[in-house]
């Protein structure tokens, strides 16, 4: 099948883009423009911003974004939803695209991501969705191979292009999880019900990875075999979804999937231990790590108390 008929029945199937923000820059209106050059529509789901946004969001409704606000800060679960939903009123798309605000697919994205799910169907696979190959060159993780196709093995939700099928068949993220491991979460929701993940052909994301900063040891940079060592700063209150969903997914999904268990917790602790060896704060750090820890083996979902929250700061 050609790639420009990436659908066996649908030579031409619908995408909206739903793009979650928080706090939005002023450049998310060129991504919107450049995403129209790839989509249909595209809606922005901004995830109850605090005053101050409101001339930005002016901005991209009038690049031709739908724009949907929320009424608090819900976590990026319900943002995604949110925007689906609206999706799904006004158009009722064949496809989604998932992203966050500081993503913009790179080229022929969208084209590429259908020819290889069209590919996929076409040889009798099931697909659940198909993912970026890579973020800023970067290359993804591969689960394995099937054949000509790539699995992924825990792909971030900024570049997931989802069937309307699998929206229907599998329901909405995750909103429990307000943030961190919602992409995981619905990864392996998707591969329980015997769909595959698959990595889109030739699909590059530009991402903003983040400022890594650099390891230090009494001042100084530390290094091994020669390379300098770095390491990705998240606040306590982010380190206590992190330690919190990563523990539910593993009490969750352990006795069914413990590779790809087991394989995820090695990632988490080698970024446990920069984290806690190198950054700033950590007795607060530590702290929230073991209010997640707890709250996970409770069963504790939604946002982080209010109270930690506070103490947190």
């Amino acid at each position: 099948m050609s790639p420009n008929n990436p659908s066996p029945n649908d030579p031409s199937p619908s995408v909206v883009a739903v793009v979650a923000a928080y706090r939005p820059d002023p450049s998310l209106t060129d991504t919107v423009r450049a995403l129209q050059q790839q989509v249909a529509h595209v809606v922005v789901v901004d995830d109850g911003s605090p005053d101050g946004s409101e001339a930005v969001l002016a901005g991209l409704a009038d690049a031709g974004a739908l724009v949907v606000r929320q009424p608090r800060n819900s976590g990026i679960a319900a943002a995604l939803n949110a925007g689906v939903a609206a999706a799904r009123t006004r158009w009722n798309p064949d496809f989604f695209l998932t992203l966050d605000q500081d993503s913009r697919p790179v080229g022929e994205y969208v084209r590429r991501g259908l020819a290889t799910y069209a590919r996929a169907t076409a040889a009798g696979m099931g697909v659940g969705f198909v993912t970026a190959a890579s973020y800023s060159g970067h290359p993804i993780p591969v689960l394995h191979t099937d054949g000509r196709f790539v699995h992924a093995f825990d792909p971030m939700q900024s570049g997931f292009l989802i069937p309307r099928s699998t929206v229907d068949r599998l329901g909405p993220f995750e909103e429990a999880l307000f943030i961190d491991g919602v992409d995981s979460e619905f990864t392996m929701r998707t591969r329980a019900a015997g769909l595959g993940v698959l990595v889109g052909e030739g699909c590059d994301i530009a991402h903003d990875l983040g400022q890594r900063e650099p390891g230090r040891l009494f001042g100084r940079p530390v290094r091994v075999l020669g390379r300098e060592i770095s390491y990705n700063y998240h606040s306590p209150s982010r380190v206590y979804y992190i330690c919190r969903n990563g523990t539910l997914l593993t009490l969750r999904y352990l006795r069914k999937y413990p590779g790809w268990v087991l394989r995820r917790l090695v990632e988490e602790l080698k970024a446990h231990i920069l984290r806690f060896t190198f950054s700033p704060g950590r007795a607060k750090l530590l702290r929230a790590a073991v209010a997640g820890f707890t709250d996970a083996v409770r069963g504790s979902t939604g946002r982080i108390p209010a109270e930690l929250e506070r103490r947190l700061r």
